[in-house]
């Protein structure tokens, strides 16, 4: 392949860009449905105030009904009578909105609750917690309870309820109020995962991320299998120095390869071979200005066939050049693999430089480097 390069660079650079699309997709996923999740858990604390105080004048056997709501004369003042004396507080439409107990009525029977000690607001905190362990698994409650009543010292003081750890600054939920008289505040804490495990990973632009770098990675490995000893200018690693045959072999053998007509010597180590030509320093073939890096056992061959005496190479030099053991009963599968290796590095069929049988003069059985019509 021409520009298999150029095609990895790309690849991979679509790869990391896509890598990276994946990520900020999560991270966006992640936060979205974090503030989803915040607002379910303030609505379960809502329901968690209801069910907490229904149960609470349950258990105490006080007979109760809730209205629901406020009542639709709209007022500016709430007034209550204490043994100090009445107490009034301006309606503040903001506070409104924090109560958790939309009923007047439960409103002040939260007060009424907790001021006499009858219950404290561990119970509204458990409440909350199963609501959020069947909603919202992984998130958990705290509070912090800050009572405001000028009688505050004497019957109610600040508390908090649920695992105190979780009531940091980055885990406050908000400042809610139980009674319609804005005297009893709770800030509310909630503990969430992280952004990544609350990312949706089923939504279509995660998937078509993730499908795309599925088929990326694929495409990837299968050209760097399928173009590793068959492209150019795929590199091998380069072979340690006792691999190499040396200089001294080949210059006793010079005379021999310049005065025959299958090999002509160009000088340093460069040789031709038709339209072939072998760099022995680069270890590399070029032909028809296409150039291959050689790997080790082709490349051993080759200068041996070069340097051989009429490039006859007999089965056993060809065991001691790549290293075999004569007595292993698969050499002949082994040799044959090696030459076929060595044609198709050539490329035999085109080039007409081949690799051929033969019995030479010794009665020796081997292989002979020629020129074929």
């Amino acid at each position: 392949m021409k520009y298999y390069k150029q095609t990895l660079y790309i690849l991979c650079g679509l790869l990391l860009t896509t890598v990276g699309l994946l990520v900020y997709s999560l991270y966006l996923s992640g936060v979205e449905n974090q503030e989803k999740d915040k607002m379910t858990a303030e609505m379960l604390l809502k329901d968690a105030a209801t069910a907490w105080v229904s149960q609470e004048l349950e258990q105490q056997r006080i007979p109760f009904y809730s209205a629901g709501g406020n009542n639709e004369e709209k007022i500016s003042k709430r007034r209550i009578v204490t043994a100090t004396g009445p107490l009034i507080v301006e309606i503040d439409s903001v506070k409104e909105t924090k109560r958790l107990l939309s009923s007047d009525f439960l409103a002040s029977m939260a007060r009424y609750l907790l001021m006499s000690g009858v219950s404290s607001i561990d119970g509204l905190n458990e409440q909350w917690q199963k609501k959020l362990n069947a909603s919202l698994p992984h998130y958990y409650s705290a509070f912090e309870f800050i009572p405001q009543m000028s009688n505050n010292e004497e019957n109610l003081k600040q508390t908090l309820a649920g695992n105190q750890t979780f009531c940091l600054p980055e885990n406050k939920l908000g400042d809610y109020y139980l009674d319609n008289m804005y005297f009893l505040e709770v800030k509310a804490y909630l503990s969430a995962p992280s952004v990544w495990w609350c990312a949706d990973w089923r939504r279509m632009d995660i998937v078509l991320y993730i499908g795309g770098l599925i088929l990326g990675i694929c495409i990837l490995a299968f050209l760097l299998i399928y173009n590793r000893n068959r492209i150019p200018n795929d590199k091998v690693d380069v072979l340690p120095s006792a691999v190499l045959l040396q200089y001294d072999d080949f210059l006793s053998t010079d005379k021999i390869v310049s005065e025959d007509e299958v090999v002509c010597s160009l000088g340093n180590a460069k040789y031709q071979l038709r339209e072939i030509l072998f760099n022995e320093k680069e270890m590399t073939i070029t032909y028809k200005g296409q150039m291959k890096q050689c790997s080790k056992q082709p490349y051993k061959l080759l200068s041996a066939f070069i340097h051989a005496k009429d490039h006859f190479l007999s089965d056993g030099r060809i065991a001691e050049i790549c290293d075999w053991n004569l007595d292993d009963i698969g050499l002949e599968g082994k040799r044959k693999t090696a030459i076929s290796k060595l044609r198709r590095l050539l490329e035999s069929d085109n080039s007409r430089v081949n690799i051929v049988r033969m019995r030479n003069e010794k009665d020796e059985v081997g292989f002979v480097l020629l020129l074929t019509k």
